[in-house]
């Protein structure tokens, strides 16, 4: 079941709970969620509004994710639980079919701007379209209500059987002339996904909804003091800079995420434990001689770098993300054999259980280590 939500206030008197309300239309929601898809929780690009499918109906709001994953967002509305689940269903049913060719004329019909899905997709995640796009859907029932029934619909078909279907729902609170929304998911999502995947006859390796592959620079720079992989084994930050197609990457990893770090021309050099939010490198702390310090005030340094990794502009400056390593070695120890999984991407989902056991066998971690 959904978890309530409610939202106090911090006032001198005392904290005083804010009054939560239905919204006064959940086309108000769409407008919202159509201006931002974000709010669900995952970073989407609208493919499309109302878009019409081969059997008439209409699916509310149609999305790409950046691993290609098509999403249907469907507003529950005042239709009864079982309609809006079997509308939702028979939605993704019809999209599970689209190939890339009809997503590119969905994209194009709605949107005004004379820009491809390529060039959308690109601007929207910074890297390109993956090679195999709607290998997964996801099914999503938006609300600014749930009920009992809706709830355990979704979860029975999501639980028992791996359907990739969820339900969000937003509380709405007002505060004098301001109002509020508060996000609640049915199912957690990454467990959703994982278990989803692992009933899923895609051709897609399933995604244990934990572990990430991350890229940190070359062996051959390995001991200049900002080599990534330098700033990440003594500091304890992941990192990426010179232009958000490299650090935005990095927003994709959330507390509570492992990650397999690979230097190239290494190897796998360390495992380590998502601790907090990417933040940028100027606004980054460290432990210096017991004290804690900014990075960019570390001696070993150089200037230039401090001038870059600090600047505001996106294009020159510095992104970080905390870690804490579960395991690490030298370079020169780096785990690496043939077939292990390698990519160029500074960050993607880890789905290769041969080297995430090898990774792991090797640094002596079990594999329920969070």
């Amino acid at each position: 079941m959904a978890v309530e939500m409610a939202i106090w206030r911090m006032a001198d008197a005392g904290p005083q709970e804010l009054a939560s309300s239905p919204l006064d239309s959940e086309r108000r929601l769409e407008d919202m969620l159509a201006q931002d898809p974000n709010m669900c929780g995952t970073e989407l690009l609208i493919l499309g509004r109302q878009v019409r499918t081969d059997h008439g109906g209409f699916v509310d709001l149609l999305a790409i994710d950046a691993d290609g994953c098509v999403h249907v967002l469907e507003l529950k509305r005042d239709r009864t639980p079982r309609d809006v689940v079997t509308q939702t269903l028979d939605y993704g049913s019809w999209v599970a079919g689209l190939s890339l060719e009809e997503l590119q004329r969905i994209y194009l019909f709605h949107h005004d701007e004379d820009k491809h899905l390529d060039d959308a997709f690109a601007e929207q995640f910074d890297s390109p379209l993956p090679d195999v796009v709607n290998e997964e859907q996801q099914f999503t029932v938006v609300a600014s209500e749930l009920d009992p029934t809706s709830d355990r619909i979704i979860e029975f078909l999501a639980e028992s059987y791996g359907v990739p279907i969820n339900a969000v729902f937003f509380q709405h609170f007002n505060d004098g002339d301001r109002e509020y929304l508060a996000r609640t998911w049915l199912l957690d999502p990454q467990q959703a996904e994982a278990k989803a995947a692992r009933s899923s006859h895609s051709r897609q390796r399933p995604w244990n909804g934990r572990d990430f592959y991350v890229v940190l620079g070359r062996a051959d720079e390995w001991d200049r003091p900002f080599s990534r992989w330098s700033i990440a084994s003594n500091y304890g930050l992941l990192n990426a800079g010179h232009g958000s197609w490299y650090w935005k990457p990095l927003r994709n990893l959330k507390p509570g995420h492992r990650v397999f770090a690979y230097v190239a021309g290494a190897g796998y050099a360390g495992i380590g434990r998502v601790i907090g939010e990417m933040i940028p490198a100027r606004d980054a702390v460290v432990e210096s001689n017991g004290r804690l310090k900014p990075l960019l005030d570390q001696p070993e340094f150089s200037s230039e770098w401090r001038q870059e990794a600090g600047s505001e502009d996106p294009d020159i400056t510095e992104m970080v993300v905390p870690v804490e390593w579960l395991g690490k070695r030298p370079l020169d120890e780096a785990v690496w054999e043939k077939g292990l999984f390698a990519s160029q991407l500074t960050v993607c989902k880890l789905r290769d259980e041969r080297t995430i056991e090898t990774v792991e066998s090797a640094f002596g971690i079990d594999e329920t280590t969070v």
